[in-house]
């Protein structure tokens, strides 16, 4: 705790100082932005056990040390499944996702703050007993996969599955890894870090791993809802200078290690 603790003031710093060039002028009309994303996120979000109903992770970490300046009150919310943020996003019941992939169809429904916050790989998990052969996406046409309703894996990737592979989409990727480890499914498509870290708490990790190479590597990015009220110009070119301000620090990689090790520390004090 002591060494985040450290990081994050070090890190507030250097987002203080990079704020010092940007306007006063009022960012947005709204004193509190009401943000979401996929709950099953970690490192970047998850359900945070010591506040039910709110998120937690580096997302939610890095978001509140760019606004922490501005008065504005950020409200973190879990609004369930993956699908569901995004609607509530779609609409403009809450303002922005902490965390999302650039498709075409999500850009008529969302602003995107650029550049990415990271970058994430995303992979093709298999049981270890019994793996696919897998070297390029054709391969996948002979089997049954599955993964998490509403994720995206990069608009060429999701383009070619639509049309081309069996893929069996849940409301729970910690459910579409248990049916993969049942001998449902013959691979899952997710996240790798992300996987790696719901796996553990599956105890699925001696029986299935991901394969190389990735199917993906897409940019990560905050994004503004375009029915939010809160959503304007200057809010974004704002967001955009700290971003900016987190990608070119060494600090990120700090924090991600120590968000992980505070997911994982969170997954073993659960009764």
């Amino acid at each position: 705790m002591l060494r985040l603790t450290i990081a994050r003031n070090l890190f507030a710093s250097t987002l203080l100082a990079a704020t010092a060039t940007l306007s006063a002028a009022p960012l947005t009309e709204c004193k509190t932005i009401k943000v979401s994303g996929n709950s099953e996120y970690p490192p970047i979000l998850w359900r945070d056990p010591d506040a039910p109903g709110t998120l937690t992770g580096l997302g939610r970490q890095l978001l509140e040390m760019a606004f922490q300046d501005t008065g504005i009150q950020l409200e973190f919310l879990d609004v369930g499944v993956w699908a569901r943020a995004q609607k509530e996003v779609r609409v403009g019941r809450v303002d922005m996702l902490a965390g999302a992939f650039i498709t075409d169809d999500r850009q008529t429904w969302m602003d995107y703050v650029f550049p990415s916050f990271t970058d994430i790989p995303s992979v093709i998990w298999t049981r270890k007993e019994t793996p696919i052969g897998f070297f390029q996406w054709e391969d996948l046409k002979a089997y049954q996969g599955g993964t998490l309703v509403n994720n995206s894996f990069g608009q060429d990737f999701d383009a070619f599955a639509k049309e081309q592979l069996n893929i069996d989409y849940n409301n729970s990727i910690a459910n579409a890894f248990r049916m993969l480890n049942a001998d449902r499914y013959d691979y899952v498509v997710f996240e790798l870090y992300q996987g790696k870290a719901i796996l553990q708490t599956l105890d699925l990790t001696a029986h299935l791993s991901a394969l190389s190479p990735p199917i993906s590597v897409e940019g990560l990015y905050y994004t503004f809802s375009k029915n939010s009220t809160c959503n304007t110009p200057a809010l974004r070119d704002y967001l955009s200078e700290k971003v900016k301000t987190i990608v070119a620090s060494d600090m990120f990689d700090t924090l991600l290690t120590e968000q992980t090790h505070r997911w994982a520390e969170q997954q073993t004090s659960k009764p």
